[in-house]
């Protein structure tokens, strides 16, 4: 028994030995700095024990070259630069024991040069010189109005391009860069821009109206993000619609019967606590019957401004016809000039009409106002004659018609399979829509005023061009619309694959140079 107890333990394998390991230090301070040869010693237990044994960092910037030693022996260590302003701690596991590697923070210095910069109203471009000696990034306080190339940011001193746009409203603002360090109080650069009192106009200064209640416009343009309010400072004239609102838009007004004396009121639109515009309205008193017109505008966007041969144009005033609407008649297979004792005189002759009301009229501008300057313009209802506005005429003033007849958001669009362009029904890149605008000038073949166009399709003398958000789309045909008033223009063109997508991609048409004006959009997938 005692012979085969000793044969026994002879063949006990050498794996069956019971080691230990003693590590020593098991803590480590080490400086901010790069640093190499840190050096952790494993003493085994018994002497002659081979076991092997691994040393693993639970970090990426703890660095072991010989991971893995048997029996008794050392590894070193190296420690990459703390480049931040906080002390950090990783644990590096030496056969089985954690040792403790505590780095000390950086003495991270930061600075911008200049602390400021200002900037007229057009922006432009400059240079932001950082100094620093830790990671830094940079953070746009204000993104609608500062940008930086993507990414921006470092180790070290770095010069920092930026851009500043354009300030589309009358006040001032002001930009911030900050350069984000991790640590409190970070590095800021100031961007005070001005602003400029051109960018806020009102479609007219002044207005008269007849003794009867009636109802106005007044059409104002200002930047995309620039607040306004309007307000009235008498009781009898009430704004019915736009107290407020932000970029382009209009106010609409009404006014109370006046039977007492001739009255004048305003209404005052702010768009910062200095700057303030006036429309002022002169009310007669109650009297012989008259017609008032009071604006010009295109029936499309609602601009005030130039008119063109074939615009088709809505008037408003008092006093031009009768209480309930009339839409437009055909006679001799042409729009009438004479709708319910109503008609528009371009420099005495009448326009084709297409509605009137009170206060509310549309009509044809005549295509022989090619070539004037300008235009004496009257209302005639009932055998009374209306004062005279004096417009400009320009050959084009295209504006595209919206959907819901304001002149702004989804446009009066149809896609290639003659569907209403819009969100549920956007249009392909690369398919062709139908764009639906008024103000395209002077066609060929010529077009009688007020004629229905027929078989044979006159096109626009003037060159037409269509831009879909920014890219430029092939125009396939610019002209009338077929069983249509002329001077309705349809412009079909292909949208452009470089087009982006959307529910809102902002689509203008320009025709002999003139652009229609913004905010109309178009879907895209």
């Amino acid at each position: 028994m005692r012979l085969f107890a000793a044969v026994f333990l002879c063949a006990m394998p050498l794996a069956a030995q019971f080691c230990t390991f003693a590590v020593a230090p098991v803590a480590f301070d080490v400086p901010a700095a790069a640093s190499a040869d840190h050096k952790v010693t494993v003493t085994v237990t018994p002497s002659n024990c081979n076991q092997g044994w691994n040393a693993t960092p639970n970090v990426p910037w703890i660095h072991v070259p010989v991971p893995g030693v048997n029996g008794n022996g050392s590894i070193t260590f190296s420690v990459e630069q703390n480049i931040t302003g906080f002390a950090r701690r990783g644990t590096l596991m030496v056969a089985g024991t954690a040792v403790t590697v505590t780095q000390a923070a950086a003495n991270c210095v930061f600075g911008v040069s200049p602390k400021s910069q200002s900037f007229p109203v057009t922006g432009g471009t400059g240079n932001l010189a950082v100094q620093a000696n830790c990671s830094w990034a940079v953070e746009i306080n204000t993104p609608g109005m500062v940008s930086v190339p993507p990414n921006s940011g470092g180790l070290a001193d770095a010069t920092v391009p930026y851009t500043v746009v354009p300030n589309e409203c009358v006040s001032p603002r002001t930009g911030m860069i900050t350069i984000q360090t991790s640590l409190p109080n970070p590095p800021t650069f100031t961007i005070p821009q001005d602003g400029s009192l051109s960018n806020f106009t009102i479609s007219a200064t002044s207005a008269s109206a007849g003794p009867a209640a009636s109802d106005g416009r007044i059409t104002l343009l200002t930047g995309a993000g620039c607040n306004w309010s309007a307000s009235s400072d008498v009781t009898w004239m009430q704004i019915t619609n736009g107290a407020s609102g932000s970029g382009a838009g209009a106010i609409a007004y009404h006014l109370s019967a006046n039977s007492t004396a001739v009255r004048t009121g305003s209404i005052h639109v702010t768009t910062s606590a200095t700057t303030q515009l006036t429309y002022t309205v002169t009310q007669q008193v109650s009297g012989p019957p008259a017609p008032v017109l009071t604006s010009v505008n295109n029936a499309a966007n609602y601009a005030t401004g130039p008119v063109s041969p074939g615009e088709i144009v809505t008037l408003f005033g008092n006093l031009m016809g009768p209480a309930t609407p009339v839409p437009l008649q055909l006679v001799g297979g042409s729009l009438t000039t004479n709708l319910a004792g109503t008609q528009v005189l371009f420099d005495g002759v009448a326009a084709p009409m297409i509605y009137t009301s009170q206060t509310q009229l549309s009509a044809i501008a005549p295509y022989n106002l090619a070539g004037r300057g300008s235009t004496q313009l009257q209302i005639r209802y009932n055998s009374a004659t209306s004062n005279t506005l004096t417009i400009p005429v320009q050959p084009t003033t295209p504006a595209i018609f919206s959907l819901d007849s304001s002149g702004l958001g989804p446009g009066a669009i149809l896609n290639q399979d003659y569907s209403i362009n819009g969100a549920v029904l956007p249009a392909a890149r690369g398919s062709v829509v139908a764009i639906y605008c008024t103000g395209g000038g002077t066609t060929n073949p010529a077009t009688a005023d007020g004629a229905i166009v027929g078989p044979a399709l006159p096109n626009t003398t003037a060159t037409v061009s269509v831009s879909v958000g920014g890219a430029d789309a092939r125009v396939i045909y610019a002209g009338g619309v077929p069983g249509s008033i002329a001077g309705l223009t349809q412009v079909n063109a292909e949208v452009p694959a470089a087009s982006p997508t959307g529910s809102a991609v902002p689509v203008t048409v320009t025709i002999g140079g003139v652009a229609s004006t913004s905010g109309v959009t178009i879907a895209v997938r």
